[in-house]
C-alpha cells in the first residue's frame, strides 16, 4: 500500500512538472504568479482590497474545481487594528473552526512567513476540502490570502498543480 501511494505521488508530481506555466502579472499589487497555459484570471477591487480569481475557466454555471482565489488586503492595521501577522493568525484560527482540520502549518512564500490551514466539510457535491494560506507583510501592512476548495477525493495531480502555482508567486516586499 505504501509503495502504491509513493508511486502515485511520484507520477502526480512528474505530471505536474510537465505542465507549461506562464507568468501572469498582478500589476495592482506589484506581484507575479505563474499559471498553467489555458488558465484565465479576473480581478475585483474595492478600496484597497484586490481579489484575483485564477483557474481553467469553463462553464459559468459550474464552479472550476482547479480555481484559486488570491485576496490582497492593504492597510490591514487601519482596517482591523491588528498587524497583518495577528490578523492572519486570527483568520486561520477561525477557519480551523469550520470542520475536521489539520493543524495549521507555518512556512514561507515569496520571502514572507505563511500560515496554512486545511479543513473538510460537507457540500451538495459531497465531501470537500478547503485550503487557506495567509501571507502577512507586517512591514507594509498587507495581507495576501490564497483560498480554494476541492473534492476530498481530488486527484493528486490537481493538488500538485495548485501547489506549483501558489509557490510561484513573487510579491514585491515593499507593497
Amino acid at each position: 500500500m505504501r509503495t502504491a501511494l509513493l508511486v502515485l505521488l511520484t507520477a502526480a508530481a512528474a505530471w505536474a512538472a510537465e505542465i507549461t506555466l506562464h507568468e501572469q502579472a498582478l500589476p495592482e499589487v506589484k506581484a507575479t504568479i505563474q499559471v498553467p497555459e489555458g488558465w484565465t484570471s479576473s480581478t475585483e477591487s474595492d478600496e484597497g482590497v484586490f481579489v484575483y480569481h485564477l483557474g481553467k475557466g469553463g462553464k459559468p454555471e459550474e464552479p472550476d474545481p482547479m480555481a484559486i482565489t488570491l485576496s490582497v488586503t492593504t492597510k490591514v492595521p487601519e482596517r482591523t487594528t491588528q498587524s497583518p501577522s495577528a490578523y492572519a493568525a486570527a483568520l486561520i484560527d477561525m477557519s480551523q473552526d469550520e470542520g475536521p482540520n489539520t493543524p495549521a502549518q507555518k512556512g514561507q512564500l515569496s520571502g514572507l512567513p505563511s500560515l496554512r490551514s486545511e479543513y473538510g466539510f460537507e457540500s451538495d457535491k459531497g465531501k470537500m476540502r478547503a485550503v487557506n494560506i495567509a501571507i502577512p507583510n507586517d512591514k507594509t501592512g498587507t495581507l495576501y490570502f490564497f483560498a480554494w476548495q476541492a473534492p476530498m477525493n481530488e486527484p493528486a495531480e490537481a493538488e500538485a498543480i495548485r501547489d506549483k502555482v501558489v509557490e510561484s508567486v513573487k510579491f514585491d516586499p515593499a507593497f
